[in-house]
């Protein structure tokens, strides 16, 4: 045998070649048995965004890859091969007509975030013959700060030697890294235009799940008209869902409250509490309160029915405004039960604190003065009487073997959940609410984990009493933490909060809280799956560490000090105050883009708050970039929408619009165009300007003057800015100081 015989192998014969479009149906396809991948077809064009990802570009007038994204397809009018032909030096296109477009452009998007009076004047510079520029400079700056310099700057990974990169490297539940922000993926018009109202030609429609597909009708038992024109920028009604629980459709709500509704209304209100609200604040577990609906326990009053959708029809209002009306009636109903209940000396029962609690959080939220505050007097009376919490360690416990099963369950679920709720209530008012926590230990989920709950085979309603209880838990458990934050911030020596934490205070209880967040069930860590309910789990974890570093702030009058227990040399308590606000603007920011509760949830809207706060502090730190008010006016939104439901969400929104008065960093135009914003999306209000007395808005304030802090002087001052327009052909106002940005 020859020896080049040896060194090669025999080649195989050449197939047949087949044409192309043969080839593009083989490849990929069913009958391709070997599994080779399909070709890239070729094309000789590709659109601007594939060219600069390099990807694959199919070369069509929207190709698949925009197509799938959302994006704009656009191709270049000179091609690459052209582009290379032409000598260098040559002009293609007239400088100055491009600029011209470009300041036409920027023009366009300014006039997008002006008010329309500012609109109107545009537009006559423009008829009276000056140039987009010229137009551009005459208006006042309308910057949301988020430039794409200053954006890439405020996303750049934290440095190896700062205490956020030790942090996201030993606590990544806590201090998650982030994915960087793309500013061409924000959908801007979405974040910083409150959302409106939109219904579909049907409303709401639940289905639920039985055999025979049935559905109900839209809130009040009727059918929606046509959509709005300009439907495609609204929010729309609830999807389509299966309900929450088939004993809803038993529910007979006449049995219950005097309130003429339908039991479709009922069933659309209880179905959005059950899902956005109730694991959040759980005070009477869920299958013992839809049995006490049918009337097959005792866990049910009429009391609590009223109360509850005194509250619960606020979130609805997002969706029907009306409900805003329907829900004073249940709430007026509910305090004349209330006070018959007091009159006549009725026995205390775990549904009556229950009712108590919604109806001092619905008074809270209708800005109702001075009104709950004698229904939170009220709750902890009736808690101390029950035993609840507040009680003495000394006393001797009661014993309560008589009861049954369900109600020491019932009496100590809601032992817990009013211990959270209250003891995060503390934090708004400045004052310690609960002084000994509940002495039965909090609530184990364990006892209802009886395999993983991503088990598919597992029934959907034993997952959600899993998730429920596990929320719960971990509420618990970060709660008994902040309650000792508040026993030292407002404890009975009425030692003044900016005093009152001391470095070792707050690194011993940050250690504490670090602990627990280390600790913390995958399903409750943040990511893209993750539930509202674990978004704001983490929100309270960020805003209990905020409070707790305050007063130990730089920019509060506090030396500089480090904590001992990082090896970060910029660890400090500016530091970490700095990091938990850095993970507050995303979660703010991921919560408003993915979470449609942002609009219809009030229990989310302490992180506005405090984020607000934050970035107005920035304003008077050098070296801060300008975007700050990119999340000022983010939190701004976000209350206008909320004040589609929740009457409180004004009075928030007019204090800070306040305090960015005062400091010179807002334009009154600006603060004028949102409250004009405010005085339409709520004429369905009753009364629209009241606030809770003691609530406090300005948190840096607060430390030092608590009375100044509160909404209720921070709106007056508002008011004496004298924003007040005078009415006629041409809309002027009156006596406008100007505050340079």
């Amino acid at each position: 045998m020859p020896l080049d015989s040896q060194r090669h192998r025999p080649l195989l014969p050449r197939l047949t070649q087949r044409p192309p479009h043969e080839l593009e149906a083989t490849y990929g396809g069913e009958g391709n048995s070997q599994g080779r991948k399909r070709r890239r077809p070729y094309t000789s064009k590709a659109c601007n965004f594939c060219r600069e990802k390099k990807n694959a570009c199919d070369g069509k007038p929207e190709c698949s890859q925009c197509l799938r994204r959302g994006l704009k397809c656009e191709y270049r009018m000179i091609t690459d091969a052209l582009l290379r032909a032409i000598p260098p030096g040559t002009q293609l296109v007239d400088k100055e007509e491009a600029l011209n477009n470009a300041k036409a452009a920027e023009l366009l998007d300014m006039l997008k975030r002006v008010p329309d009076d500012e609109v109107l004047e545009a537009l006559k510079l423009l008829r009276i013959g000056n140039e987009p520029a010229e137009v551009s400079s005459a208006l006042p700056k309308y910057d949301v700060g988020l430039s794409q310099v200053a954006l890439n700057r405020a996303i750049l990974p934290p440095t190896q030697t700062s205490l956020e990169f030790e942090l996201m490297m030993r606590h990544p539940v806590a201090y998650p890294t982030w994915a960087p922000v793309q500013p061409s993926k924000l959908d801007l018009e979405f974040l910083l235009l409150p959302s409106k109202i939109r219904w579909d030609g049907t409303g709401p429609t639940l289905t639920t799940g039985l055999a025979d597909g049935r559905s109900y009708l839209s809130p009040y038992g009727h059918r929606r008209g046509e959509r709005s024109p300009d439907a495609s920028s609204m929010i729309g009604p609830l999807r389509p869902s299966t309900l929450y629980d088939n004993r809803l459709l038993g529910v007979d709500i006449s049995q219950w409250t005097d309130v003429p509704i339908t039991n479709e209304f009922s069933i659309a209100v209880l179905q959005l509490y059950l899902e956005a609200d109730h694991p959040l604040m759980p005070l009477i577990e869920v299958d013992l309160l839809l049995d006490g609906l049918l009337g097959q326990n005792e866990f049910c009053s009429r009391i609590l029915v009223n109360a509850l959708f005194a509250w619960a029809c606020q979130g609805y209002a997002v969706f029907e405004p009306e409900a805003t009306v329907i829900g004073h009636a249940f709430y007026n109903e509910a305090k004349e039960l209330w006070k018959n209940s007091k009159e006549t000396q009725a026995t205390d029962h775990v549904c009556t604190v229950a009712a108590i609690q919604y109806l001092s959080i619905t008074a809270v939220s209708f800005g109702a003065g001075a009104e709950y505050v004698e229904f939170l007097g009220d709750l902890l009376e009736m808690s101390r009487r029950l035993g609840l919490f507040n009680v003495d360690p000394s006393q001797t416990r009661e014993n309560d073997v008589n009861d049954s099963a369900d109600h020491r369950r019932a009496k100590n679920q809601i032992a817990w959940v009013l211990f959270t709720c209250l003891t995060f209530f503390s934090m708004h008012l400045h004052q310690r609410l609960i002084e000994h926590p509940p002495r039965v230990p909090p609530p184990d989920s364990t006892i209802y984990v009886a395999r993983d709950t991503r088990d598919p085979g597992m029934p959907k309603d034993h997952q959600r009493r899993i998730y429920n209880a596990v929320l719960l838990r971990e509420h618990c458990h970060l709660f008994l933490i902040v309650h000792d934050m508040i026993q030292v911030m407002y404890g009975a020596e009425q030692t003044p909060y900016a005093k009152a934490i001391t470095l070792a205070f707050a690194e011993e209880t940050y250690k504490r809280l670090l602990m627990w967040a280390d600790g913390l069930p995958l399903e409750m860590a943040q990511g893209d799956q993750c539930t509202h309910h674990a978004m704001l789990l983490h929100i309270y974890y960020h805003l209990a560490i905020i409070d707790l570093f305050r007063p130990l702030l730089r920019q509060n009058g506090a030396p500089r000090q480090r904590l001992h227990a990082f090896r970060s040399t910029e660890a400090t308590p500016d530091a970490v105050y700095a990091a938990s606000v850095n993970q507050l603007k995303r979660i703010v920011l991921f919560y408003r883009q993915n979470h449609p509760e942002s609009s219809y949830c009030f229990f989310w809207h302490s992180a506005l708050l405090y984020l607000a706060n934050a970035m107005l502090a920035e304003t008077k730190i050098s070296g801060h970039g300008p975007e700050w008010r990119f999340y000022f006016r983010l939190c701004m939104t976000c209350y206008q929408t909320l004040y589609t439901g929740f009457r409180l969400a004004k009075g928030i929104t007019l204090s800070l619009l306040s305090m960015a008065l005062e400091k010179g960093v807002m334009d009154i135009p600006q603060a004028r165009a949102i409250r004009k914003d405010l005085e339409l999306r709520g004429k369905h209000h009753e009364i629209s300007d009241l606030v809770p007395v003691f609530w406090v808005v300005d948190l840096d304030l607060a430390m030092t003057d608590p009375s100044a802090a509160q909404a209720e002087n921070l709106v007056q001052r508002f008011q004496d800015v004298q924003l007040c327009e005078t009415t006629g052909n041409n809309e002027t106002v009156a006596q406008e100081p100007r505050y340079d940005q």
